[in-house]
């Protein structure tokens, strides 16, 4: 019979004790904290490593060299596709 008082008076102990994080409004934040801290690393892990497998996409090559012109004056656009009158 005295086991049972005991039992409570411990157990009533451990309750108010206050060292339970669970049981204080502070203790529960930390722990939501901690998940969530915990959830958001797994999920951008996740991402990155999604990422890396992904195939990239390469930019788009050029045929040639780009060209710069170097004359003075302005070219029409018919006068440079058309050749040029030989002289006699």
């Amino acid at each position: 019979m005295k086991k049972i008082p005991l039992f409570l008076f411990v157990a009533l102990i451990a309750l108010t004790d206050g060292s339970c994080s669970y049981l204080t409004s502070n203790g529960r934040h930390q722990a939501a904290y901690a998940r969530y801290i915990r959830h958001s690393s797994y999920n951008r892990m996740k991402l990155q490593r999604k990422l890396s497998r992904s195939p990239k996409i390469q930019p788009p090559r050029m045929q040639s060299e780009p060209t710069i012109a170097t004359s003075i004056s302005p070219e029409s656009v018919t006068a440079s596709a058309e050749p040029a009158p030989a002289e006699n």
